[in-house]
């Protein structure tokens, strides 16, 4: 018997799905040389958004089995401490990395039974959540960094580089 996930949970899927997607186009619209440029010191450069993005895959997918195995668990906030912005590796190697565990999570997700969604746990700074709620958050954190990509695709062509 095929499983199928719950309707309203597609579109968190296929925001998931295609994530990996939608930063291989905005990378496409930056040459090679663009992938260290920061309009600001502040900012990220692509390499170190798609190193970050690469770096978040296994942790949340951590904290999906972590509320998939037990009732109600604590979920540590993580950020760029652990999804390091400088990681080693080429962009492609990173980008890589991202659409494999990507992939890995999505898999996880489309596996699940409609109630794996209702799941609860207690995260740390959002307090009391489910499944859903953090796959949502994924697509938030996804959404977040898409936008940063592309501002800096847009300042890489206003600042007449191309």
């Amino acid at each position: 018997e095929s499983r199928q996930a719950p309707t309203r949970h597609v579109v968190t899927l296929q925001a998931l799905h295609g994530a990996p997607g939608r930063v291989t186009g905005l990378l496409a619209r930056l040459p090679g040389q663009a992938a260290v440029w920061q309009p600001a010191p502040e900012t990220w450069n692509a390499h170190m958004l798609v190193a970050h993005l690469a770096g978040s895959e296994g942790p949340f997918l951590k904290r999906l089995e972590h509320i998939l195995a037990e009732a109600n668990p604590y979920l540590p906030y993580f950020g760029p401490d652990v999804a390091r912005p400088d990681a080693p590796g080429t962009l492609d190697e990173l980008l890589e990395q991202f659409l494999a565990g990507r992939q890995a999570l999505v898999r996880r997700l489309v596996e699940l039974a409609p109630e794996d969604w209702e799941r609860p746990a207690v995260h740390e700074t959002m307090g009391p959540t489910t499944l859903a709620l953090q796959a949502q958050n994924m697509t938030k954190h996804d959404a977040d960094h898409l936008a940063q990509l592309a501002a800096l695709a847009l300042a890489w062509d206003q600042a007449s580089h191309g």
